[in-house]
């Protein structure tokens, strides 16, 4: 790293000291850098809590990776995990720095997954925020496998949102030297902010479309979740949106619904699958569990409980067709429809690909004059009827007609 790499946005922060930043980045000379992938179609995040997967009662993360390889692996391409600190290591570890320990455990999930981390704590202030400290921190989870790290906003306490901007600045400039491809994930929940903070980030997280899905479904009605879906703005031609229906902050989405049948949720997904951006999976969704579990009751649980079985089946399913499809990569934008007042409507286009991702969010049949060739079963389908809480994309021609 040189000094004149970041040394506008030092001196934008008022960081003269160009001595300490020196040693810093000297820290991390000698290690050896890779890069990733730019996010494409095949990107697919699963929300992860490290502790869930258990051996005789005890979070097991060897376990979860050997559970995650096993059945996720060819459609999951990024972990986001989650409650990692503090890190309980093993008891003949216990001289071993436990931040250490943790990010040298989390090494054998990099040869099958890339990985998401959080910056933490959840919350700074001016007189707390040791800026090269913290920036260490930041570029320790980068040389530990992250290829995408996740900052809120609103764990910057009483800081003037211009220095707010600024380090940002600084530290999308370091991920994007150290690794190109690298991804500064911003979260903001404010959506009064006086200052766009989006300017700074490769990913602007999206928090309120699990409340416009679940409405449309209260309602029978796609009409406020379409006007909202055409009201997103489009970003740079580098940056896109991180889509959830659910999140580490938030229940499970499926909890906040009245009616928790698997065709509900698999066409909530299929309207998170429509959409300009990263999706986010979460495990309690795809795996049906809301708490830590042992992994063989989870194994029998699945095999068990069909309903659950229809969820993990048919969101992998989704998943593994989106990944073959460059019109929904998550840099392709959307055109949201008016095709009628129940059924959620997005055409995305990439060269001579031209998608049509229908979602019926009624109890209701729709007849429909769309046609094109299924995605799910390669027929080609015309006036295609839509059966309840049905999702049906089609491959259509270039010009969409």
């Amino acid at each position: 790293m040189k000094w004149e790499t970041i040394e506008e946005v030092l001196l934008e922060l008022g960081e003269t000291s160009q001595e300490k930043w020196e040693r810093l980045f000297e820290k991390w000379s000698d290690h050896r850098w890779h890069d990733h992938e730019r996010p494409s179609e095949k990107t697919n995040v699963l929300l992860v809590d490290a502790g869930f997967i258990l051996t005789d009662g005890r979070a097991n993360l060897e376990a979860l990776h050997q559970w995650l390889a096993d059945h996720v692996q060819t459609t999951v391409s990024d972990l986001y995990l989650v409650s990692l600190f503090p890190y309980q290591t093993k008891q003949q570890d216990t001289a071993i720095d436990s931040r250490v320990q943790l990010f040298e455990d989390l090494g054998r999930f990099t040869d099958e997954f890339d990985l998401i981390y959080e910056m933490t704590p959840e919350a700074w202030n001016e007189s707390q925020l040791d800026l090269v400290t913290v920036t260490d921190e930041l570029i320790e989870r980068l040389a530990y496998g992250a290829t995408k790290i996740r900052v809120h906003v609103e764990s910057f306490r009483g800081i003037e949102p211009e220095r707010v901007k600024h380090i940002l600045k600084l530290w999308r400039t370091i991920m994007h030297t150290y690794k190109p491809n690298a991804q500064l994930i911003v979260a903001n929940e404010r959506v009064d902010s006086v200052l766009n903070f989006e300017e700074e980030a490769d990913v602007v997280c999206h928090f309120d479309l699990s409340s416009h899905v679940i409405l449309a479904f209260a309602q029978a009605n796609v009409t406020r979740l379409t006007d909202w879906a055409r009201q997103v703005h489009s970003l740079r031609a580098n940056q896109t949106y991180f889509n959830f229906l659910s999140s580490a902050e938030r229940d499970p989405f499926e909890k906040n619904l009245m009616d928790t049948n698997p065709d509900v949720i698999l066409a909530a997904h299929s309207v998170l699958l429509s959409l300009q951006g990263i999706p986010l999976i979460d495990y309690r969704t795809l795996f049906g569990v809301s708490q830590p579990v042992e992994q063989e009751d989870l194994v029998r649980a699945l095999k068990r409980d069909p309903d659950r079985l229809r969820v993990y089946e048919g969101i992998l399913s989704q998943l593994n067709v989106k990944r073959l499809h460059p019109a929904l990569s998550p840099y392709i934008s959307q055109e949201v429809l008016n095709l009628d007042r129940r059924v959620f409507a997005v055409k995305r286009t990439h060269q001579e690909e031209t998608l049509l991702l229908l979602t019926n969010m009624s109890e209701e049949t729709v007849q429909t004059d769309c046609e094109g060739t299924s995605l799910f079963t390669e027929e080609w389908m015309t006036n295609v009827t839509l059966r309840p809480y049905e999702y049906v994309w089609l491959k259509q021609s270039h010009n969409g007609e």
